[in-house]
């Protein structure tokens, strides 16, 4: 597998709150990407540091790496964390319990990647803005998920359709950027399912909202954004690492 990390920290970020955590067990690779979001609490600016010194973006998806891989081992039956619903959905669970000492003004979009590099088939398990895509050869991707944010809400795109509907510019851009559903401390909020089966002359693609959104969707140069953007590729082919990231945000396991 030949995995590529591009990550940077726009220009309106005090810090790149993003990350990506993958390692292999079995026949099976796993990538936990994250998106948190910078948040002003009394005053101050949070980015969700615990006493570790991890922000949340680092620890979500170090830990729920670490859980997954670690469940998956020590069970031994026909339905693991990996390939069923509900373990999975428990461990994420029990990881969300784990934030309230830490992390409890904090939100994030975060996307799971599981995927059997024996059958090619894909589940993608997400919350907030986070996005999967494959990647023809051209470089052209089309996108698997729908993004947990206000504009791509039924109620809202259903008023739209009205004659009735007019959104000012402001009221847009808070509908591009409002989240439906995200991973924060208070509460537990499961997250949606995609699952797809992998073409072999395409490239999968884990990228958050700067880079699909601002950089793809916009058109705006990689060192001209203003949010924090990154995309993680696997490619089909031989073993090979190749990274681009302003900060030490790629955590990754290869021990099968």
């Amino acid at each position: 597998m030949k995995i590529a990390w591009t990550s940077r920290k726009g220009q309106q970020r005090h810090y790149n709150s993003d990350a990506v955590a993958l390692g292999y067990t079995g026949p099976y690779l796993v990538a936990v990407i994250v998106d948190a979001a910078e948040r002003a609490v009394a005053g101050r600016l949070r980015v969700g540091i615990n006493s570790q010194g991890k922000r949340l973006a680092t620890y979500w998806a170090d830990s729920c790496l670490a859980a997954m891989r670690k469940a998956h081992r020590a069970d031994r039956g026909p339905d693991t964390v990996l390939t069923t619903e509900e373990p999975l959905l428990t461990l994420l669970s029990q990881q969300q319990k784990a934030l309230k000492a830490d992390y409890l003004h904090d939100i994030a979009s975060y996307g799971v990647l599981i995927l059997n590099t024996t059958t090619g088939e894909l589940r993608w398990w997400y919350s907030g803005d986070c996005r999967i895509g494959l990647r023809d050869q051209s470089g052209a991707i089309e996108w698997l998920n729908t993004p947990h944010r206000l504009e791509s809400s039924p109620l809202l795109q259903a008023w739209q359709g009205t004659e009735a509907a007019v959104l000012t510019v402001a009221e847009q851009e808070a509908a591009n950027h409002t989240l439906t559903q995200s991973l924060n401390a208070r509460r537990f909020t499961r997250p949606t399912l995609i699952t797809a089966q992998w073409p072999v002359d395409t490239a999968i693609a884990l990228a958050t909202d700067g880079y699909w959104c601002e950089h793809l969707r916009h058109g705006t140069a990689m060192d001209e954004l203003e949010d924090d953007a990154s995309v993680l590729t696997l490619t089909p082919g031989k073993r090979s690492l190749s990274l681009q990231t302003d900060t030490p945000n790629l955590l990754i396991t290869y021990t099968q």
